[in-house]
């Protein structure tokens, strides 16, 4: 009797074990996998740029703004005079070192004629120093003459020893004067700031009477090619993309494509920060991916043109 009623206890404690654990796995969630987002076409921003990327020109020497030959949209070739600065004390320089030029250049020729004259002394010295000689050896000469004559025709080699020295001296005074005008020249060019390369004035920053620093950038400048965009796309999508990819391009808030492309470039890292937001508030911190894309047909966009890019799966 009493073995009985231990059997039904320990069934009983058995059964309630069983029961709580079947309560517990009722009340434990269950575990959802997230599925892939998978979308068929992404969109990114973007914005109308140069092939060859916008380029800020910078002065190459400081000064004021003496004139402006280009303004914006201008079209210009390369070496195209864009402005000048003030360069009049560069031109003040300039005389005055050719004005000094000119004088040791007269210098050298009144020594290389004084030089040749002397030469033509000698010449006759020699001459006369000869026949003195012969006299001397018939006794119908003295040797004090001939003394003379010898002593005078040295004197007369030593003239033009130092003439053609002093000629070496003012020669190598004018080669240090021409490059100090050199110098001078590079200096007064740098007053005239020129374009780097075929293309076309977006900004001209410079006005007439303004001043410009060494270094400054005066102007924003597109060399000659075609437009492309280059835009961002979320990191969400970032391993979605593909070379050659189909885009479709509209204005940002529009639903009509005013283009269409495809991708030409992709970023191999990751972004922090967009590089199109224009407010503070507008940098999340979220990286982004950047990719470039080739425009078809002649579509005229303007530059800077801010787009929304449908990638088309």
């Amino acid at each position: 009797m009493q073995y009985t009623i231990l059997t039904i206890l320990a069934a009983a404690l058995l059964m309630g074990c069983a029961a709580n654990e079947e309560s517990k796995k009722g009340n434990q969630p269950e575990t959802i996998v997230p599925a892939k987002l998978v979308v068929k076409e992404i969109v990114g921003i973007g914005k109308i740029e140069p092939e060859n990327e916008i380029i800020n020109l910078a002065a190459t020497s400081g000064g004021i703004v003496k004139e402006v030959f280009k303004n914006d949209g201008s079209e210009v070739k390369e070496g195209d005079i864009l402005l000048k600065l003030d360069d009049d004390l560069e031109q003040i320089r300039i005389e005055q070192v050719k004005s000094q030029m000119k004088t040791q250049q007269l210098q050298i020729e009144s020594d290389l004629i004084s030089i040749k004259d002397t030469e033509l002394k000698i010449a006759n010295k020699k001459k006369l120093l000869l026949s003195t000689q012969a006299l001397v050896k018939k006794g119908a000469e003295t040797t004090q003459i001939l003394d003379d004559l010898e002593t005078e025709v040295s004197s007369l080699g030593i003239s033009i020893e130092k003439g053609k020295s002093a000629v070496s001296l003012s020669q190598s005074r004018l080669n240090e004067l021409q490059q100090q005008l050199n110098l001078l020249q590079s200096e007064a060019n740098k007053k005239v700031l020129r374009s780097p390369y075929q293309g076309i004035i977006l900004d001209m920053q410079a006005k007439k009477g303004s001043a410009i620093r060494q270094f400054q950038n005066y102007a924003e400048f597109a060399p000659k090619g075609k437009n492309i965009i280059r835009a961002e796309v979320d990191e969400m999508f970032c391993d979605q993309l593909k070379i050659g990819q189909a885009v479709q391009v509209r204005l940002v808030g529009s639903d009509k494509n005013i283009a269409s492309g495809e991708i030409i470039m992709l970023s191999p890292y990751l972004k922090r920060k967009s590089l199109f937001s224009e407010k503070a508030s507008d940098q999340e911190d979220r990286r982004v991916r950047e990719i470039k894309i080739n425009i078809n047909g002649d579509a005229e966009l303007i530059i800077n043109t801010k787009v929304e890019c449908v990638i088309i799966k």
